[in-house]
């Protein structure tokens, strides 16, 4: 049988995982003959990358009961999240408003970050939480803060707290753990109530309550908590940063956004205001990629897209401000020449 194709992807599988697969397909290598790597399926049949076809027993190990990409449950995959979700643009309170008239009773539950972290950091613009607040209250609906990325990062109590919007559940995560992994969530009492054992919702996981990533994460919060002034200095800090960025750009000629809550901050390389993901998409990409390559060339490490948040901390000195003020008025210059 012809498995040379297969053979040479479970060779480089096996820099990858341990054994280049996963499940019991790890005992391929005692019979003698490298694991099919499968390529297509459809009812019995499975197909692997040597355009070998088998008719297939194994099912996954169990749950393809129906066969193997039976059309119904194709279907309903693919359409179950579009069906049961409505996309709003960020920032646009109008458009807000006017699916919340239309459908309101209808949507259990609206989801925003309240400072926008994937898409550049983008800000609410006023009216804009408070409008959702509102709402939301209105129709019944269910209102959730993603602070996976604004939490403790705008401030102490998040964006909820910078803002004065309180929503009725919230998301968090990365801090919490002191930067190992761990997630929480939580809201009001009549919500939460509904979780087991209280109510009927079941809820768990594997790594809840973690004691490691839980022991991190308070020490991280009690830091936050006892260092004297922690929010306003990496606010002055950033504030600074950012100060020395745009005096780059401008003595480059470089037209620039910057955008801070907080200790987040982004810079788009755009004339004008941005307040969504459209406008996040009309920054000039070529010269955030010279931007970029250049920072990273004389010691800057930022992130390598233009769609994510830069993030200050406390352990950057006054020293490391300067320097990267310095590598942006070089990198500016370049970003100017770009084409």
């Amino acid at each position: 049988m012809n498995l040379f194709r297969s053979k040479a992807a479970f060779e480089e599988a096996r820099n990858y995982m341990p054994g280049g697969v996963n499940s019991p397909v790890r005992s391929y290598p005692h019979m003698d003959c490298p694991p099919p790597f499968i390529a297509s399926a459809k009812g019995s049949h499975i197909t692997d990358i040597d355009g070998n076809t088998y008719i297939d027993y194994v099912g996954s190990w169990g749950p393809i009961i129906l066969g193997q990409a039976h059309p119904p449950l194709i279907s309903a995959n693919q359409n179950a999240p579009a069906k049961d979700t409505v996309v709003v643009p960020y920032n646009d309170i109008d458009a807000f408003v006017k699916k919340m008239d239309d459908e309101g009773e209808e949507i259990a539950a609206v989801i925003v970050e309240p400072v926008a972290g994937n898409m550049g950091c983008v800000l609410p613009v006023d009216g804009f939480l408070e409008t959702l607040r509102r709402e939301t209250e209105k129709h019944g609906t269910v209102l959730i803060f993603d602070e996976v990325m604004c939490g403790f990062r705008t401030e102490l109590h998040g964006a909820q707290g910078k803002y004065g919007i309180i929503p009725d559940m919230t998301c968090l995560g990365k801090i919490i753990g002191g930067g190992l992994p761990a997630a929480a969530y939580g809201g009001k009492r009549d919500i939460m109530n509904c979780i087991a054992p209280d109510g009927s919702v079941y809820q768990a996981g594997t790594l809840s309550g973690n004691p490691l990533a839980v022991t991190a994460g308070l020490e991280t919060l009690q830091m936050i908590r006892t260092i004297p002034d922690f929010y306003k200095i990496l606010e002055e800090k950033t504030k600074r940063l950012l100060g020395g960025w745009l005096d780059a750009a401008a003595e480059a000629g470089v037209a620039v956004q910057v955008h801070q809550s907080g200790s987040m901050f982004c810079l788009f390389f755009n004339d004008k205001p941005v307040l969504n993901y459209e406008d996040s998409c009309a920054c000039d990409g070529k010269k955030f990629k010279t931007w970029f390559l250049s920072m990273l060339e004389q010691g800057i490490y930022l992130a390598p897209s233009p769609f994510e948040t830069l993030f200050m901390s406390y352990a950057h000195s006054e020293d490391d401000l300067d320097r990267t003020i310095s590598a942006a008025r070089i990198a500016m210059k370049e970003a100017a020449e770009a084409k």
